[in-house]
């Protein structure tokens, strides 16, 4: 999808595992082309925020099957905070 050292979802797994912090939910936010392939490395506990009407949006929904993360589309960013705080209750449950 890109060069390696431009690839996003290669940056976020390289992120993710030389990281001292265990992450329970990675939560990524994009909206272009290039955001579709860091929400193909997302494990079904993560969740992805596509922009509403653009390109991301788009691409997963035609690849819905591969993105197996959470998929909640934003307008705005009450829309994912108001998710990031149920997730959040969720965890400390």
């Amino acid at each position: 999808m890109s060069s390696v050292n431009m690839c996003k979802g290669h940056i976020l797994d390289e992120h993710c595992q030389k990281s001292r912090v265990k992450y329970d939910v990675v939560a990524y936010v994009g909206d272009g082309q290039n955001d579709f392939c860091p929400a193909l490395r997302l494990r079904a506990t993560d969740l992805v925020f596509p922009r509403r009407r653009f390109s991301l949006e788009n691409r997963i929904a035609k690849g819905r099957d591969k993105v197996a993360a959470r998929v909640t589309c934003w307008d705005t960013g009450f829309d994912i905070i108001s998710v990031l705080k149920e997730v959040v209750m969720n965890i400390n449950v």
